[in-house]
């Protein structure tokens, strides 16, 4: 039985409604990020992290229980408020980076002679330390390196612009069907970012001079 006219316009109606409010939701999800200062943040530019009160802002180290490293790891120094450069760089690149895009997060640059890429690692989030803690030596788009920005939930201060990440490896193709919040989690000693912890990391984008 040929399907009536009636039937094809209602299937097209659907299609579109569809794809309208997928679009809008889509939309919805995704906000241009804003620094301390409530200045959008650019994509693919160098920014420095840290928390909304004082704590120690976030940065690469070259040692490890005082041993030389290649690559680098990812840690929190609460007597540094300067802290390293990371730039977000959004898969489809746009002017301003958005919450809830697929992202890599490196400096840019190798350092301390070190030939390894500065691109943001989780080896394993469903792991034990130090497989779930964030290294570098990663490539762009992989698993490994696929994390997003979003909007913390519970602000500390309503009045500032605070996020979390959080690290989605089946976001680039592989890896557990969910997203780990990326928290601060003590190893040996130094405070390091993690795929595991009691509460998210909670920080903001400062504009380097």
């Amino acid at each position: 039985m040929k399907p009536s006219l009636y039937n094809i316009l209602f299937l097209i109606f659907t299609i579109i409604t569809q794809s309208i409010f997928l679009t809008t939701i889509t939309s919805a999800a995704q906000v241009i990020v804003k620094d301390a200062t409530g200045k959008k943040v650019l994509d693919n530019v160098r920014y420095g992290l840290g928390p909304v009160k004082s704590g120690g802002h976030i940065k690469l180290t070259d040692t490890d229980n005082k041993k030389k490293i290649c690559p680098f790891n990812v840690v929190q120094d609460p007597n540094d408020n300067i802290g390293g450069e990371f730039m977000f760089t959004m898969i489809g690149k746009e002017k301003y980076l958005k919450t809830s895009r697929v992202l890599g997060i490196d400096s840019g640059y190798p350092k301390s002679g070190c030939t390894k890429s500065t691109f943001w690692t989780i080896n394993d989030a469903e792991a034990k330390a130090p497989d779930n803690l964030i290294t570098t030596g990663g490539g762009f788009e992989t698993d490994l390196t696929c994390f997003q920005v979003v909007e913390y939930p519970k602000p500390t201060n309503p009045k500032v612009h605070s996020y979390m990440i959080q690290h989605c490896p089946s976001f680039c193709g592989a890896g557990p069907q969910t997203c780990f919040n990326v928290s601060i989690y003590e190893h040996n000693g130094v405070k390091r970012l993690s795929s595991v912890g009691a509460t998210p990391f909670e920080f903001v984008f400062y504009k380097l001079s």
